[in-house]
């Protein structure tokens, strides 16, 4: 065991030389390890300076630059720094140390370090204290310190205080370039580097340009104030796929100059900058977002009260109606985004009028409510939270266009069958009206005004029994009498039927059927003109009776026809013929029941004039039309070129029927026209009887009472009031 005092004393001497042995290794460990560090960061410092002066870095390529040389050089100083630092060096192995250095100690100085560090360990202590006095006494005037490499460590301060010169050096020599290199690259701010240009992209917010898409954009680039403008700048770009691209801006000259370039037709969104000379801009972004538009549009109809329809709606889409006057349009649409504001606008002589704002819950649908008051077209300004609208040259708004439907008056018509233009004061008039209205009758009657010389009258309404009021549709026939309404002869008469609707927003609308104007004769005078017109209707039949004799002339012809074409068609010619005949029988039957008509409305149809009209010229003129002459027709058509015998006979026996009727129906239309002619005499000669008293008497009066008196009190001549 090692006495307690060769101990400290082996400690004192030898074992505190190695500790200070080892301190100083560890000092020249930072110095080598600062030797390698210095340099790089050196290095880093003066790389990052000259790219980021060079070049212009922004701000993100800075930080991740700064971030890559950080790493870097914290992994430098951790491997020859911080990690021979952490390596522990003990006594014993600075003894191992020296022993090589100094080969002449044979292993004495680790076996005294060992016997001192351990005092309890087995063995003989006089050995043990033998071995330290040993070593004490080898080592006194051993240099320890001679194991170190000092050329290395005085390298490596030199290295180290040479580059922290160089840094203080430059902070000193160029304090504003290395201020700038600092707040740059590692403080990371956007401090600009001096420049003799730069430029400043204009119309910039927070970084970004706004720009409708499919829309042109003209980005300009001002020189600032008190630099110059480069020689040339260029716009480059990139959009989001990493396709980038690079475009010249000419150079404008005004009062400042300014670069510009124009995108035409934008449809994606770009990050751009702007360079030129030793200028260049912050990336900026181009951000292409759709104008405001209408994505999706109904219109609703609520039309007037009066009408009592129910509120419609037009399918999706549709942008044209016609609508009543009076209704309300309601206006509903979509939009493609979020808006701020929607206006309702209708286009009036070539310019916008606004009505006023739409009603929205969410933004993107909105409500607008109108009720037009003359055809119109309508639309929509829209306005987005970016300030964008719905108007541009390339952007067509969504046009409403409302055709406002004015409410037909009442379809009215009236019909009153071969009535002529000439009554009776005994006329029963049947009057057949129609009345039709989309929306409803209010009113329905006949109208009737009488003009009477020497007076004036107006109009009269007279409503129509049965009608019930808000009826769509009403048809009634009206027996009119004449006597009933105090018409004279000589008076002036005009029929029409007026209707009308319920419309309280223009109307009520008034509906006329066409008037018809009759004039109130006589008895005699109409059935002069009566007899007339009966004569020029036996007139026509006469000469429908000379062809028809022609024809059966042509049919007992047949040898007239030569050629075979004549000999083939000759019947059926014949055959047209008679059914041409058949025809115009018809129209004089219509135009001798229209005589006959007009003699039952002004009640002059006796029951002779029934049976002479009615059964001896109507009726049979009826049969001719409808059996006789068709069947004769028939027989002409069936006979063949070459007919004989038994067909033909048939046919000749038709033609000589239909001859025998028309001969019939003509003698007693002869008979009855002479009658009439003897009684047209005996009316003239009556009237003429009449006129005679009538001046004798004026002349009695005159010669009695005077001439004036007699003027004054001559009796009138017009027709007696009743």
């Amino acid at each position: 065991m090692v006495t307690e005092a060769a101990r400290r004393q082996f400690e004192t001497t030898v074992a505190g030389r190695l500790t200070a042995l080892g301190r100083r290794l560890r000092r020249y460990v930072l110095l080598d390890g600062l030797g390698v560090v210095s340099p790089a960061t050196l290095m880093a410092i003066m790389v990052t300076l000259g790219v980021d002066y060079v070049v212009r870095l922004d701000r993100d390529m800075r930080m991740a630059q700064l971030t890559s040389l950080l790493a870097a050089l914290a992994a430098l100083t951790w491997w020859r720094i911080w990690r021979p630092l952490r390596v522990p060096v003990s006594v014993e192995h600075l003894a191992v140390l020296v022993e090589r250095r100094f080969s002449q100690l044979s292993s004495v100085l680790v076996s005294a370090v060992e016997f001192a560090g351990r005092p309890g360990a087995a063995g003989s202590r006089e050995m043990k204290e033998a071995v330290i006095r040993e070593a004490t006494a080898q080592t006194a005037d051993l240099p320890f310190d001679a194991i170190l490499a000092h050329d290395r460590a005085r390298r490596g301060a030199g290295i180290t205080l040479a580059c922290a010169a160089v840094i203080v050096l430059l902070s000193v020599a160029a304090r504003d370039t290395m201020g700038l290199w600092l707040q740059r690259n590692v403080l990371l701010q956007n401090v600009a580097w001096p420049q003799r240009n730069r430029l400043t992209v204009e119309n910039l917010t927070d970084g970004r340009i706004i720009v409708p898409r499919d829309e042109d954009l003209t980005i300009s680039a001002v020189v600032d104030r008190g630099y110059e403008p480069p020689r040339q700048a260029f716009i480059e770009f990139e959009n989001a796929a990493g396709i980038r691209g690079r475009e010249q801006m000419p150079a404008i000259s005004q009062q400042e100059v300014r670069f510009t370039h124009t995108f035409e037709r934008l449809a994606q969104s770009l990050r751009c900058r702007v360079a030129g000379g030793d200028a260049a801009t912050d990336w900026f972004r181009i951000e292409v977002v759709d104008r405001p538009q209408i994505k999706g549009a109904a219109i609703g109809v609520a039309p007037p009260a009066y009408t009592r329809m129910e509120a419609y709606e037009l399918r999706a889409g549709q942008t044209v109606a016609d609508v009543l006057t009076g209704s309300r349009v309601e206006f509903r649409i979509e939009a493609n985004k979020p808006l701020t504001r929607a206006t309702l606008l209708r286009e009036e002589a070539g310019r916008e009028i606004e009505l006023g704002p739409a009603e929205s819950s969410d933004g993107t649908h909105f409500v607008a409510t109108t009720q037009p008051a003359a055809t119109s077209t309508y639309q929509f300004q829209l306005e987005d939270r970016l300030g964008l609208t719905n108007r541009s040259e390339r952007l067509v708004p969504v046009r409403f266009n409302l055709r406002l439907v004015v409410d037909k008056p009442p379809v009215v018509k009236m019909r009153i069958k071969d009535v002529g233009d000439m009554i009776t004061g005994d006329a029963v008039l049947p009057v057949e009206t129609t009345f039709t209205d989309q929306y409803g009758l209010a009113t329905a009657g006949v109208v009737h005004e009488i003009v009477r010389e020497g007076s004036t009258s107006e109009p009269v309404v007279e409503p129509i029994a049965g009608f019930e009021v808000g009826t769509k549709t009403f048809t009634h026939t009206v027996d009119w009498l004449a006597a009933q309404h105090h018409v004279l002869e000589g008076d002036r008469l005009t029929l029409y039927c007026q209707g009308t609707d319920f419309d309280d927003v223009s109307g009520p609308n008034v509906g006329r059927s066409p008037a018809i104007a009759l004039r109130v004769v006589s008895h005699e005078e109409l059935l002069v003109e009566l007899s007339r017109r009966e004569q020029e209707h036996r007139r026509d039949f006469e000469r429908l009776l000379r062809q028809q004799e022609e024809l059966y002339a042509d049919m007992l012809a047949r040898d007239r026809a030569t050629s075979p074409e004549d000999i083939r068609e000759f019947y059926p010619r014949l055959a047209r013929r008679q059914r041409d005949h058949a025809g115009r029988l018809n129209l004089l039957r219509l135009q001798f029941e229209q005589v006959l008509s007009k003699l039952r409305l002004n009640r002059l149809a006796t029951p002779e004039v029934e049976a002479r009209l009615g059964q001896g010229v109507i009726a049979p003129m009826d049969e001719l039309y409808r059996t006789a002459m068709p069947r004769a027709a028939a027989l002409l058509e069936q006979l063949p070129p070459d007919a004989q015998g038994t067909p033909l006979a048939d046919a000749r026996a038709a033609q000589e029927q239909v001859l025998t009727d028309m001969n019939r129906i003509l003698a007693s239309l002869l008979k009855w026209e002479g009658y009439q002619e003897a009684v047209t005499l005996l009316r003239d000669v009556l009237k003429m009887q009449k006129q005679v008293g009538q001046e004798t008497e004026s002349k009695v009066e005159e010669q009695v009472l005077g001439p004036a008196r007699s003027t004054s009190s001559a009796p009138s001549t017009g027709p007696a009031r009743p």
